[in-house]
């Protein structure tokens, strides 16, 4: 919820002053006792009365609503009217209490249809943007290392054992071990989303590509004759 002006004086006091960082000490029935926002008292002295929606100042004998609360801890050099004060306290407030609850939420597990143990480092290199190998040896394909800032052909792939290494900084390992040089997660969950959503884009975009290529093309039907005009 975000408040407006027409919201303030509907606003509890309660709440305000869990905006500002207070929480009461002590509570009598209705009356809930706090320390005063505007000031370093070593007691408790601004009594809330959560009925009426008013507080009391036992310090001073002042007594109000919550605009008047806002005009006596707001900076006049930064706010002219405690209603701006009040709406910014309590905005922030209540964007901090949503994104809190957002944080507790459970949240649905992710489901990855794909063994990526069986991943091909080949396919995997396809999904990363190198559609071939910079050159290729045997069994083994060459291509610019994708984890490094300026890339050249130091990644080699075995295609028989599914591994690669680098022959510059002896990294080596399989799929998940090149996500890491990717990402630089250690996270298997982490690392699963990374390679699983770099395959289902590289999938999608195969099939898009094999649709098109099989699609009939529209023949061009043959010109009609025209007629001769008979004279």
């Amino acid at each position: 919820m975000r408040y407006t002006k027409n919201d303030i004086r509907n606003i509890p006091l309660t709440e305000f002053m869990a905006a500002l960082g207070e929480k009461p000490v002590k509570a009598f029935g209705d009356m809930k006792l706090y320390y005063a926002p505007q000031r370093d008292d070593p007691e408790p002295m601004l009594a809330v009365d959560t009925n009426t929606n008013r507080w009391y100042d036992h310090a001073t004998d002042q007594s109000g609503d919550i605009i008047d609360l806002a005009a006596l801890k707001m900076n006049p050099n930064l706010y002219m009217d405690p209603r701006d004060f009040i709406l910014k306290y309590m905005n922030e407030y209540g964007q901090g209490k949503e994104l809190s609850a957002m944080a507790r939420r459970p949240q649905p597990p992710t489901v990855i249809n794909l063994d990526i143990k069986k991943v091909k480092l080949t396919d995997f290199m396809k999904a990363l943007g190198q559609e071939h190998p910079v050159a290729a040896d045997g069994n083994l394909r060459i291509y610019n290392a994708p984890y490094d800032d300026k890339p050249g052909p130091t990644m080699v792939i075995n295609i028989e054992t599914n591994l690669w290494r680098d022959t510059k900084s002896g990294a080596y390992g399989g799929i998940y071990d090149l996500a890491y040089e990717l990402t630089g997660s250690c996270n298997m969950s982490e690392l699963n989303l990374y390679i699983a959503g770099q395959m289902g884009y590289f999938d999608k975009k195969n099939v898009q590509q094999e649709q098109k290529a099989e699609s009939p093309k529209q023949e061009q039907e043959p010109d009609k004759p025209k007629r001769k005009m008979r004279l």
